[in-house]
């Protein structure tokens, strides 16, 4: 048995859901890119340096990694309108104590709570928009659900940029309180109210730690390589520690009935290239967002309101592809659409290693634009492709799963970025120009990884994918 799928009256209905639980999306989408642009500032009056202010970016994006799972069992067990409600004000509570830190070590565990009120905000939100659109729409539902998102890296970092230029820092976690109420009105009066299940299982708690366990031992062995406080050994330990957590996880799953992470559903060919191909895609094209405001900063010496202002012209490109990738999966195919985006996302980040002082403005406003389009594409196709074959009795379970390995991507590309930057940089230096040209170079190669995987594993899919996009012309009734 599943929840009942929310039947709005109209498709104009449907549009408002999504744009509702947008705003939510909003709200985080701000608020990693107010921080971003405000690393340097915050670095500076918390005394640490600029690379370490990626362990509050990270933290929070394995936090939602680790807590996705619990996020479907909720879903049913209190209903999705209820739990969206409730992480949205978790959410907004945690920005209270990022405001209050007193120190980098304060921070990282206020994102850490973050993450586990966006661990459940993210999944259940789209959980709701999918349901809405129903079954066969799921391009049609992340087209809308993303386009308003656009907001807020469009805002975020000039919004950043203006508080920490007349105003404490802190003051940049306070944003989300307003977004906050407005959305849990909003959601009392437009989006349906759904009936909690009938539950007739536990959650696996079990298996949740031992998934849990094996992605923060993964993640604690990506930032060692970069402190490497026990040498190589300690990073060697912790990445054997993960691996034998994962396939612990695996053995205890195959006798579980509803596991914590549902591996089942990477038999789904669909399901896997989305995660697998586009996962490895997330960890390049993602490592931009932590590496462009430093270099606009620290590389090419603008003030945080310059610096803001290029970084926002991403989403002028990401709003203006929307539209473009419906027809190019429709005349070119799935396969060959996602193949061309990494390939064209590689070389954009391997100009941005191109980039002096002299550069024109034109041609680096050209280039961020340019990214936020690229990025945008390939993360909404991989999206769709995600959940284009997974049934509707599984799809909450699809959409916790994936989200886990999303987030993860997307922490490993912030990670990744910044330990290249650290092990390019010397110690106790800050990273100037050259270091920035390097590890822009060497991630620049991670986005082509995913090519194989998408083209031999996005063709079997790409019919499906293609009829979802609804693209054929409408049969006229005679």
């Amino acid at each position: 048995m599943t929840q009942e799928t929310l039947a709005p009256q109209s498709e104009g209905r449907r549009i408002v859901i999504a744009f509702i639980v947008a705003f939510a999306f909003i709200m985080q989408g701000s608020d990693t890119t107010v921080l971003t642009i405000a690393i340097p500032t915050i670095a500076a009056s918390l005394g640490v340096s600029p690379l370490m202010l990626h362990l509050a970016v990270t933290g929070y994006l394995v936090s939602l990694a680790v807590f996705m799972p619990v996020s479907g069992w909720f879903a049913d067990r209190f209903g999705m309108r209820r739990v969206l409600c409730a992480s949205l004000i978790v959410f907004s509570g945690s920005s209270i104590l990022c405001a209050l830190s007193p120190n980098l070590e304060w921070l990282v565990a206020a994102r850490i709570l973050q993450g586990f009120g966006g661990a459940m905000m993210t999944p259940v939100g789209r959980l709701i928009v999918l349901r809405a659109f129903g079954p066969g729409r799921t391009l049609d539902a992340m087209t809308y659900l993303t386009m308003p998102v656009i907001v807020g890296p469009l805002i975020g970092p000039l919004l950043g940029a203006t508080i920490i230029s007349v105003a404490s820092w802190r003051w940049i976690f306070v944003i989300n309180i307003p977004i906050c109420l407005l959305v849990v009105t909003l959601l009392q009066i437009f989006v349906p109210k759904d009936r909690p299940l009938q539950v007739q299982h536990r959650f696996d708690f079990k298996g949740f730690f031992m998934a849990g366990a094996a992605l923060v031992l993964f993640q604690l062995g990506v930032e060692h390589m970069s402190y490497p406080l026990a040498g190589p050994t300690g990073t060697i330990a912790l990445f054997a520690g993960s691996m034998l957590m994962l396939v612990i996880y695996y053995r205890h799953a195959q006798n579980t009935v509803r596991p914590a992470l549902e591996l089942s559903l990477f038999g789904i060919r669909a399901f896997a290239v989305g995660v697998v191909g586009g996962g490895i895609g997330r960890i390049g094209l993602n490592s931009t967002t932590f590496l462009l405001p430093l270099l606009l900063q620290l590389g090419l010496g603008m003030n945080p309101i310059e610096a803001a202002a290029y970084s926002s012209t991403a989403a002028l490109g990401a709003f203006a592809a929307k539209a473009f990738l419906r027809r190019s999966v429709a005349r070119f195919g799935f396969g060959n659409v996602v193949a061309v985006l990494a390939v064209a996302g590689a070389l954009l980040m391997a100009c941005f290693a191109l980039t002096e002082t002299s550069t024109p403005i034109v041609l680096l406003v050209t280039c961020v634009i340019m990214l936020g389009a690229i990025r945008s594409m390939y993360f909404n196709a991989v999206n769709g492709l995600t959940y284009s074959e997974v049934p509707d009795a599984m799809l909450s379970r699809s959409v916790s799963s994936a989200g886990v390995f999303q987030q993860l991507s997307m922490g490993l590309g912030v990670s990744a970025a910044a330990a290249v930057l650290g092990l390019l940089t010397q110690p106790g230096a800050t990273p100037d120009l050259p270091e920035f040209t390097e590890a822009f170079l060497i991630m620049s190669v991670v986005p082509l990884l995913s090519i194989p995987f998408m083209l031999s594993l996005a063709r079997s899919a790409a019919k499906s994918i293609e009829e979802t996009a609804d693209v054929s012309p409408p049969v006229v009734s005679k």
